[in-house]
């Protein structure tokens, strides 16, 4: 294991924030002047990291002593999100089987931490969550289908899944997260759920969809938004994250040109979430 770290003004951590926004071997430490911070990212090869201060600068650490692959993969305590879904990263037999006792009439979601974005402790990721779980008690007395772009872990759309809708897609562009979607899958039982391989501006719809769900980067958001439009059924739900505030009143007026409008709008922390439809 190896680590690309670099010290940083503290001015500068949404920066690395968003560069680096869902990777979950990042971590920025806040150093004990309160003026600088460092940045560290975790790599498996050597040469991922020498990349990162060929780009960025900062220095290069071999890592022996620890098993951080085996650090990262802790369990957290899981997510309540409503009284709908309980949202975990345990894996252990026995500890699940306590939580399955102890859920009530929450439906328990099972995402291990792994290389991809989207455990549910992530404060954009359980906002898309408690928007669904809103959505989909709305929807309880009828069929409705889901599409989650960028998908990561797959938590949406299985969650989705779990909590009534009919079919279920789901894609990204990354194999890796792919891979670990279609895991997580078959590891919750979430059998109306498809995991594609697609580059979301390579993507054409095909269909329309009742509920899409995006929560990615304000960039690709903003040169999606006429695809979403056209994917989004009359009286559907669009719900995005991972917008940082000072990216709203862009990200709202390019949506707004595409014939979409947000009529919930909710700030946690640095971040946006929101749901709206077809204007």
């Amino acid at each position: 294991m190896w680590v690309w770290s670099k010290r940083s003004a503290v001015s500068r951590e949404e920066v690395w924030e968003e560069r680096f926004y869902g990777n979950q071997n990042f971590v920025i430490t806040r150093l004990r002047s309160g003026k600088f911070l460092r940045v560290d990212l975790y790599c498996k090869r050597e040469g991922d990291a020498l990349k990162l201060m060929g780009q960025f600068g900062g220095v290069v650490r071999n890592l022996k002593e620890v098993d951080w692959v085996a650090e990262s993969a802790r369990p957290v305590p899981p997510v309540k999100i409503r009284d709908s879904l309980l949202v975990t990263s345990e894996t252990n037999k026995v500890r699940l089987r306590e939580l399955q006792e102890s859920r009530g009439d929450r439906a328990l979601v099972i995402i291990p931490a792994e290389m991809a974005f989207g455990t549910g402790d992530h404060v954009t990721t359980s906002s898309c969550l408690r928007f669904l779980a809103d959505e989909a008690r709305s929807r309880q007395s009828r069929c409705w289908s889901m599409l989650d772009v960028g998908c990561g872990t797959g938590v949406l759309a299985i969650a989705a899944s779990l909590l009534g809708a009919a079919g279920c897609e789901a894609m990204d562009i990354d194999p890796k997260a792919v891979s670990v979607a279609r895991c997580n899958v078959e590891r919750n039982k979430a059998d109306g759920v498809e995991v594609l391989q697609s580059d979301l501006d390579d993507w054409t719809p095909g269909r329309s969809y009742d509920v899409i769900m995006a929560n990615l980067f304000a960039t690709v958001l903003q040169r999606s938004f006429v695809k979403m439009a056209d994917a989004l059924a009359v009286g559907g739900s669009l719900i995005l994250s991972g917008v940082l505030q000072d990216q709203w009143d862009e990200t709202k007026e390019v949506a707004q040109a595409a014939g979409l409008t947000f009529d919930v709008v909710q700030k946690r922390g640095k971040w946006i979430a929101a749901k709206g439809g077809l204007a």
